[in-house]
């Protein structure tokens, strides 16, 4: 990976070669192994590998994460001014933002504080912003936008989060950088936390738009990543309407979800309920509950859709049924009073997850006899 004359000739040797894959692996050379006297020679020539060197040495050090923010900031300096094409300079500058983010983590739980992390923000929001402002340099204010969103997440601070976004949005419909000529990690890692910042404001379509993209991305071989992505994309896909297969759930190690995806389908009530409280903690903390909480009507109407289907008589349609098997079933599945199961049904009627109407002279429910059950993306977003 080195080549003679130590880290930094060879860090100056790969700017000349504009080598940013070469770059970003001989960076991370300096997380497994203490530097030598040869790698810090030559470092006095480059202020960004006298930043990098300086960290290097300092190791998990107040003093350490202020030099690798140094370094962020000279190497953001040259990726502005730089005349010459620059798209190869991401994939370094990839490496030494999400170093800064590891550091201040890492010092903070140490200390059990957030000014750390607290710091890199305020360095990296400066550095978006002066990235930002020059239109043929958007490309590089996206890798400091991925770890302004992971530290604003890390933060609990996810309303910081609308401002990222929108200016990224904003360049994206302005056609400022071109996704295609970026590099995957970059991708999916934005895509993935735009589309997690979408499920926790509860715009469930495009964040399932997001996270598709961002899975269909991310290579088969990166399980960790997909498995992270599809934490997120199955309760969104499950909101509209699309079941995934059980081998999608064990490819990547989700069966844990295969409970909520069946008891959903079937209109299992009793079963989601069941399956709902035993993984509360877990949803919860992943930012997905509120999300898979609204399945339940989901499972209310998939459960009236199956009473609905028993009624049938020699393969022919009643339009007109009565209340009572409703209520039996709503009284069986979650313990519903005679009017719960009625307020329920009308709930749902409301939503459009049924199509039709309650008639309670006749004690019976009279459903369309043209789709009375529109399919879940009709209306799930209104639940």
């Amino acid at each position: 990976m080195e080549r003679e004359g130590g880290f930094c000739r060879a860090f100056l040797d790969f700017c000349d070669l504009n080598d940013g894959m070469q770059l970003y692996k001989l960076l991370d050379t300096t997380k497994s192994r203490k530097p030598t006297a040869k790698d810090k020679e030559a470092s006095i020539q480059d202020e960004v590998t006298a930043a990098i060197v300086v960290a290097w040495c300092a190791g998990e050090t107040s003093e350490g994460l202020e030099f690798a923010l140094k370094a962020v900031r000279k190497w953001s300096t040259r990726y502005l001014e730089r005349n010459a094409k620059v798209r190869w300079m991401l994939t370094p500058m990839l490496w030494l933002t999400a170093r800064t983010r590891q550091l201040a983590m890492k010092l903070d739980a140490k200390s059990d504080s957030r000014r750390f992390r607290e710091r890199v923000v305020e360095v990296s929001r400066e550095v978006f912003t002066q990235l930002h402002r020059d239109k043929d340099r958007r490309e590089g204010a996206l890798v400091i936008s991925c770890e302004l969103l992971r530290l604003y997440f890390s933060l609990g601070q996810v309303s910081q989060c609308a401002f990222v976004l929108t200016t990224v949005g904003a360049a994206s419909q302005n056609n400022a950088f071109d996704p295609v000529k970026l590099p995957k990690s970059l991708l999916v890692t934005l895509y993935f936390l735009w589309g997690r910042h979408l499920v926790m404001a509860g715009k469930i379509e495009e964040a399932e738009e997001k996270l598709s993209q961002a899975l269909s991305i991310c290579p088969p071989k990166a399980g960790r990543n997909r498995r992270m992505i599809l934490l997120y994309l199955v309760p969104c896909r499950l909101r509209l309407g699309r079941y995934p297969s059980r081998g999608l759930l064990e490819r990547n190690r989700l069966q844990s979800l295969s409970g909520i995806v069946a008891a959903t389908s079937s209109g299992n009530v009793r079963q989601f309920n069941e399956e709902l409280e035993r993984q509360e903690q877990e949803l919860v903390c992943c930012g997905t509950y509120w999300v898979v909480e609204k399945l339940r009507v989901v499972a209310y109407r998939n459960l009236v859709r199956n009473v609905f289907d028993l009624a049938r008589t020699d393969g022919a349609v009643k339009s007109k049924q009565d209340l009572e098997p409703f209520e039996q079933a709503f009284l069986w599945q979650d313990d519903c009073t005679p009017k719960e199961t009625s307020c329920l049904l009308a709930q749902l009627i409301y939503l459009g997850a049924v199509r039709g109407y309650l008639s309670d002279t006749h004690r019976k429910v009279v459903f369309s006899k043209e789709m009375p059950f529109p399919p879940v993306s009709a209306w799930s977003m209104k639940a």
